[in-house]
């Protein structure tokens, strides 16, 4: 039976042929710790132009602490960069790089604790990193030592795991994003402006009920709390203008981008969800299908296009197996394009389905929003593996890639 919550983000489906045991993850903060795999590539340099952080962070959500660090080092947010987004609940340790001169020893914030500062010339940019290392712990009755290795020898067997984009893109607490990105994509603002501070499927605070009933944000920004900033700062902003569709200007970009790479995120699960469906074995190329080379990590090593055909579909189906190449679908995007063939009818099925086309990713009032479109790979593994007792695992993954989706392997579903 498949679980609600996660179609609501398009995930359906499991790789693992043994079921998978009652239980659930981050039932406490330290069950989660995930520690970042810097790029080697980032060189350190006495008198670099950037100054480095490698911060433990408790609880922390990576855009509100980019706030809080800004604030406490008197500079823009804008001046700090960082590798990767890490969901809030748990303990992650983060690369984060300031363009400013600054001592580390300013930095004061509680549930921050700076393990290491260096300066580099090497500007950080998302994605930046090779990947992640996981130390997860998953709450169940019992030892489930057998039942975990099983299940990971089962992945493995297949290929490894659905490369789906995890609950967590789609929000902590109100899974919504991709739906607001949508209303963007399709250039209703006010629908959007309007879900983001009220989805009457998420949200029950009085506060948030009245917004949904008088659409008065003078009255909203009596009520809303001050630890809400982004919904205050979009209040503003239509009390003084009016102006739903101006409304955005209010964000942070990558917060804004946040939305429109979710609907991305959420069309790609839907794609890659019927694809399990029709295939079963997510590495089986066909002619029309279009593979990426991979290193150790299932990182794309060029992004070139290897386009499968009937004369090479062997060779390709024997370098997945070797782990040197990995299929891919899109990421949509205003210059995607199908792809052929039977995969191409799977795209093409869900595109009808979401009324959406690929020029509406050129978004007009906010070009900083747009998006291209790329492709990611439809299925990955976890490296160096290990089960360490009291039913938790370590193991690393490729960047971009969601520990969320391996361990769902591993959970029974209700």
């Amino acid at each position: 039976m498949s679980d609600p919550s996660e179609l609501s983000v398009g995930i359906d489906g499991r790789i693992s042929s043994v079921p998978g045991f009652p239980g659930s993850i981050k039932d406490e903060i330290s069950d989660f710790i995930v520690e970042e795999i810097p790029d080697p590539s980032i060189t350190r340099s006495e008198d670099g132009k950037y100054g480095y952080l490698m911060i433990k962070l408790t609880d922390w959500d990576t855009n509100k602490f980019l706030s809080r660090l800004a604030k406490e080092l008197h500079i823009s947010r804008k001046r700090i960069t960082y590798a990767g987004t890490k969901d809030k609940r748990g303990i992650t340790v983060q690369y984060f790089c300031v363009n400013s001169r600054f001592s580390p020893d300013e930095i004061r914030i509680s549930d921050a604790e700076v393990l290491e500062y260096f300066r580099s010339d090497h500007f950080l940019k998302l994605g930046d990193l090779v990947g992640n290392r996981f130390t997860i712990r998953i709450s169940s009755e019992g030892e489930r030592e057998n039942d975990i290795r099983e299940i990971y020898a089962s992945i493995m067997r297949a290929g490894g795991f659905p490369n789906f984009f995890g609950m967590q893109r789609f929000g902590s607490m109100r899974r919504n994003t991709h739906k607001i990105g949508k209303y963007i994509v399709q250039g209703d603002y006010r629908k959007a402006v309007e879900t983001y501070i009220y989805d009457p499927e998420f949200d029950t605070e009085d506060f948030r009920v009245r917004f949904g009933e008088t659409h008065d944000a003078a009255e909203a920004l009596k009520d809303f709390p001050l630890r809400l900033t982004f919904e205050r700062s979009i209040l503003g902003y239509i009390q003084e203008s009016g102006n739903f569709e101006g409304a955005f200007s209010a964000f942070p970009k990558n917060l804004g981008m946040l939305f429109v790479h979710a609907y991305q995120s959420y069309i790609f699960n839907r794609i890659l969800s019927e694809r399990h469906k029709a295939m079963g074995d997510l590495n089986e190329a066909v002619p029309g299908d279009i593979a990426y080379a991979v290193d150790q990590y299932f990182n794309p090593v060029d992004r070139e296009e290897i386009k499968v055909n009937r004369y090479n579909t062997d060779k390709i189906n024997r370098l997945i197996g070797e782990d040197r190449l990995r299929l891919t679908i899109p990421l949509i995007g205003y210059e995607s394009r199908m792809t052929d063939n039977f995969q191409g009818e799977i795209e093409r099925k869900i595109m009808e389905e979401e009324k959406v086309l690929f020029p509406q990713f050129r978004i007009g009032g906010y070009p900083e929003l747009s998006s291209k479109g790329d492709r990611r790979i439809i299925s990955a593994k976890p490296l160096d593996f290990e089960y360490t007792g009291d039913n938790t695992m370590k193991f690393s993954l490729g960047r971009g890639i969601y520990a969320t989706s391996f361990l769902r392997e591993f959970l029974k579903q209700d």
